[in-house]
């Protein structure tokens, strides 16, 4: 798979050549310097105990303080650096791949959002933690070795032969754990989608009395989840615990090793000692290893997700265009438009044909389930067109820039989502934290809140403008119709400084509105028409269609009629009863 170099730069900066050459020189510092206390020992066992020479053993001890002490300045600051490389490692993946979170369709953003955030976790536990330090510390086994053989050949054959039993353990727990660790993710990864789910359902749950058998299904999925996870931790567990057994036995068969040597008079009590002091730091790496096997797989697994993203980004990077297109006017085409979800394999727009010219409003009508709010987001910027073309003015909307786009579009989803922030901050697009708003940004607030019909409904608000909406602690909560009528307010904001949006999709504005919301919509309509901006609206309530200079009717996808109203409403009078029971259009 190719990386284009920033996201290449992004994904290994922490592991180049540079970094991994500090890292080793750190590590290599401090084994040096854990080398003295075991020296120390050697020369206390061979030495002292022979000599009894007392100053002789001072000096040892204050070799031994100041090794130690200088190994505890030296391993803070390496764990504090890898902490720090972790963080930064973490950070420089997370501002490449939040663009492309932003740019997933709506379906799928949640799921990836929550992916996202756990695998950088995951990269970042291992990264900066003991495993990593332990990855840094396996090139000074074989020195250990050396040593430990230097004093005495069986010595270091006893040594080795410990390293290759725990470096066959990490290899068998690798082997071993890999499609276990991936069944058990995946099993959670379900558990927890069906816990979102039910979240999401209260309401209709406490309403059905189905709380005990939504329940028992849940405990039902979580328990497998729970079994499938045990059933691949048990078998770690255990390769776990055997590392320490061959690591204690190794220990023991060392010292055996030793005082042979020594009855034997092939050795000193010190090396016996110290030789079994250095096969323990030899094989320290690798039992962390061993015992870090879940989260190196976790790790691992992350880290190819995370590159697949980086490659989907770089992707979506190319297409970005560079040419900075003037303001839209509002002349909206459809060419041949399509959508055709992958995951469904059902067509849901088939090869849409119509033009609309600026300051013109269609009424879009239909039948349930025909792709009208499919529509809306196809033209909203929120779902792609599996084939076909949309046009502003002409021009694509893929050949506007995000902001430039976002500018000349003004969106009123069906279902109505206000985001954690101040009534004004919804209204003028701009999510916590930030500034305070400017006196042209409030200014452009009150105006659009104004023209949507919904500046008194505010003011009555506890706080007014200031008032906290969504998931913040202090939110106050809304009605329908309040959401709704803030809502149309944020879909017609105009940036300060840039012209009010050219094109308004409103999926429903209505559906919640009493008659007092209803006469403020109609009279927002009828300024948007006044200021050249072209208006579609899915609807239907026969007041909105009035309003509509075309309509364009759908039924399975497909456009049944279209053009301005009165041709339609003429085609729909010879049709007769037939074309009635599909949406009428009022005589």
């Amino acid at each position: 798979m190719h990386f284009p170099r920033r996201q290449r730069r992004s994904a290994v900066e922490w592991m180049s050549s540079r970094e991994i050459g500090g890292a080793l020189l750190a590590g290599a510092v401090a084994h040096l310097l854990l080398l003295v206390p075991t020296l120390v020992t050697l020369q206390i066992y061979d030495r002292v105990l022979s000599s009894r020479r007392m100053e002789t053993l001072g000096m040892l001890l204050v070799a031994a303080g100041l090794s130690l002490s200088t190994w505890w300045l030296v391993e803070t600051a390496r764990v504090r650096w890898h902490a720090a490389r972790a963080c930064e490692l973490e950070q420089h993946f997370a501002r490449d791949l939040v663009p492309w979170l932003l740019h997933m369709p709506g379906s799928q953003a949640t799921a990836a959002s929550q992916q996202l955030w756990r695998d950088l976790a995951a990269l970042r536990a291992a990264a900066g933690g003991p495993l990593t330090i332990a990855v840094t510390d396996l090139p000074w086994t074989p020195v250990y070795l050396l040593v430990i053989a230097a004093f005495h050949p069986w010595l270091g054959a006893v040594a080795l032969a410990g390293v290759l039993v725990l470096l066959a353990l990490a290899w068998l727990t690798e082997r071993r754990l890999r499609e276990p660790a991936v069944e058990a993710e995946q099993a959670q990864a379900d558990a927890q989608r069906k816990a979102g789910e039910v979240a999401g359902c209260i309401d209709m749950l406490q309403s059905h009395g189905q709380q005990t058998q939504v329940g028992d299904s849940l405990l039902s999925i979580k328990s497998r989840a729970a079994r499938v996870q045990l059933e691949a931790e048990l078998p770690g567990h255990s390769l776990k615990t055997a590392g320490k057994l061959a690591r204690q036995s190794l220990q023991v068969l060392m010292l055996a090793t030793g005082a042979w040597l020594v009855a034997s008079g092939h050795a000193t009590g010190g090396v016996m000692v110290a030789g079994s002091i250095l096969l323990g730091k030899a094989l320290m790496p690798l039992e962390v290893l061993i015992g870090g096997w879940k989260p190196l797989l976790e790790a691992r697994k992350a880290l190819d997700r995370l590159l697949r993203a980086l490659a989907a980004q770089a992707a979506h990077d190319r297409l970005i265009p560079e040419t900075i297109l003037p303001p839209s006017r509002g002349a909206l085409r459809v060419s041949g438009l399509g959508v055709r979800p992958a995951l469904t394999g059902r067509t849901i727009l088939h090869a849409l044909d119509f033009a609309l010219p600026p300051g013109s409003m269609l009424a879009v009508l239909g039948p349930s389930g025909c792709g009208k709010s499919t529509l809306a987001r196809v033209l909203a910027g929120v779902q792609p067109q599996t084939h076909g073309e949309v046009a502003l003015d002409g021009a694509a909307l893929h050949q506007y820039s995000q902001q430039a786009r976002g500018q000349a579009t003004g969106y009123l989803p069906q279902d109505i989502l206000l985001h954690s922030g101040s009534v004004a901050h919804n209204i003028a697009r701009l999510w916590q934290p930030v500034d305070e708003l400017t006196r042209e940004q409030s200014d452009a607030v009150v105006d659009a809140a104004r023209r949507a019909g919904a500046h008194a409904l505010i003011t009555a608000l506890p706080r007014g403008y200031d008032t906290l909406l969504g998931g913040d602690i202090q939110a106050h909560a809304l009605s329908g119709g309040q959401r709704q009528r803030i809502a149309l307010a944020r879909a017609i904001y105009a940036t300060p400084g840039a012209r009010p949006p050219s094109l308004i999709v409103l999926d429903e504005p209505n559906s919640q509105l009493d008659p007092e919301g209803e006469g403020a919509l109609e009279h927002c309509l009828r300024g948007l028409r006044e200021q050249g901006s072209t208006v579609v609206a899915i609807t239907h309530r026969p007041r909105l269609i009035e309003l509509a200079t075309h309509v364009l009717m759908l039924r399975d996808g497909r456009i049944e009629q279209f053009g301005p109203r009165e041709q339609v409403r003429q085609w729909m009078a010879q049709r007769g009863p037939q074309a009635m029971r599909s949406k009428a259009v009022p005589a």
